[in-house]
Order: C-alpha cells, then structure tokens, then sequence
C-alpha cells in the first residue's frame, strides 16, 4: 500500500511524473474543499484583509502541494494549521469586539454631516473623488446631497448611508 501511495502521489520523487501531480491535485481539491468549509463561506465572500491573507496563503501552499517535490504531507499539514488559525481567529473576533477591532480592523467614517472627514480620508488614501464614485454605485445618485454618512468597512469597501425621507418628503436625520 505505501509503495502504491509513493507511485500515485510521488512522495520520496524530486521530479514528479505528470501522473503524480494529477493525483496530488485531486487529494488537494477534495481537501481544499473540506478546509474551506471548515474556515466557513465568510473566507469566500466579501472579504476582511484577514480572510483574504487566509485565501491567499491556502492557495499558495495548496498548489505547492500539487506541483512541488518538498512534503506532500507537511505542505498539506500546514494548510491545515492555516485553516485552524482562521477559524480560532474567527472565533476569537466573534466572542470578543476589542479583538476584532485589533485583527480585523473597524470602519472608518469618511463622510459625516454633509462633509467629507479629511483626516480619515489621507489615513486611508481615498478621495473626494473616490466617495462620489461610491455614491454613484450605490444610491445612483450624481450629488451628496442625499448622503448621510460613508463609512469604509473592514472589508475596504465603501458603505454609504442616505438620509431618511419622511412620508412628507422630508430629510431625517435619524
């Protein structure tokens, strides 16, 4: 069985056959796919710079796995330690608010009271420009004049908030 396992995965080849790295990468997807639900979908969906250093490192190992000569089995040990990372970190920033500020970050208010914040604009290198075009993508709307608050999420993107309007077509502030 060991010699089948050496001839089907290459685990003692400094060059791997063509075969080999086909088997790897099958073992590799199908372990993939049950790191990736054990992380949890959040890594796949709209992304902290956390989940996404995560992505990132799972798939730099994992396609070292397939192609490379060095420990199949210790390339695939440490994507898992990775995925074990995430989702103690996941779980740790989930308890605790103060920890997630600290490894995920918080949003950042970037415009607020008809005025864009400046200072918050140069900590996080967008522009006027920048939060127009946010506007523009999410109220469809050409003028700031309906726009209460923009806040760049942990995610990075940009979430902006409309007035209220009363049922007389009044603004809110609310």
């Amino acid at each position: 069985m060991n010699e089948y396992l050496n001839y089907l995965l290459g685990f003692d080849n400094a060059n791997l056959q063509p075969h080999q790295m086909a088997a790897r990468a099958a073992v590799v997807f199908f372990l993939a796919l049950v790191y990736v639900r054990t992380g949890g979908l959040r890594m796949l969906g709209k992304q902290s710079a956390f989940d996404s250093l995560t992505a990132l490192m799972l798939g730099t190992m994992l396609g070292k796995a397939v192609v490379s000569h060095d420990s199949f089995l210790g390339t695939l040990l440490a994507a898992l330690v990775i995925m074990i990372l995430h989702w103690l970190i996941a779980w740790i920033t989930f308890k605790s608010s103060w920890a997630g500020n600290i490894l995920k970050g918080k949003s950042i208010v970037l415009f607020q009271n008809n005025k864009p914040l400046h200072e918050n604009l140069r900590r996080v290198y967008i522009t006027e420009n920048d939060l127009q075009e946010a506007v523009r993508k999410n109220l469809n709307l050409d003028d700031m004049s309906q726009v209460k608050e923009i806040y760049m999420d942990r995610s990075g993107e940009l979430s902006v908030i409309k007035h209220s309007t009363s049922l007389d077509g009044q603004k809110s502030s609310r």
